[in-house]
């Protein structure tokens, strides 16, 4: 009775842990769709509606800590401040659209790939 246990313990665990890479990885899936359509948005309803996407998901990928950072508190933060840089500057862009200037949103928004590169090298 103690393997089935010991067993048990160890395949909720890794499955918890898989479910966990799969969330993050999903979110950022998420992300990158939408900044595709922030990027392509031909108005600022569009652009909004991505925006809000885009930043559930982000919130989301914040809350999680990737299987990449190996429980790493310290990293962990580094992560969540890096995905709040990337939520800032999506917020910044979704204000710019909903005073009418979306091609200025959409500049900032560009400013997304920069992000992900430089934070994808470190975290992912």
């Amino acid at each position: 009775m103690n393997k089935f246990k010991l067993f048990l313990v160890a395949a909720t665990l890794v499955y918890s842990t898989q479910t966990i890479a799969k969330g993050v990885r999903v979110d950022m899936y998420a992300m990158q769709k939408q900044m595709v359509t922030l990027i392509g948005a031909n108005d600022s309803e569009e652009f909004q509606i991505a925006a809000n996407n885009f930043l559930k998901a982000a919130q989301n990928a914040k809350n999680t800590m990737p299987a990449s950072l190996d429980n790493e508190q310290d990293r962990f933060k580094g992560y969540q401040a890096g995905i709040q840089e990337v939520i800032n500057t999506v917020q910044e862009a979704q204000e710019l659209a909903r005073e009418g200037k979306l091609d200025e949103a959409k500049t900032v928004v560009s400013k997304l790939d920069a992000l992900k590169r430089q934070y994808h090298k470190q975290y992912k």
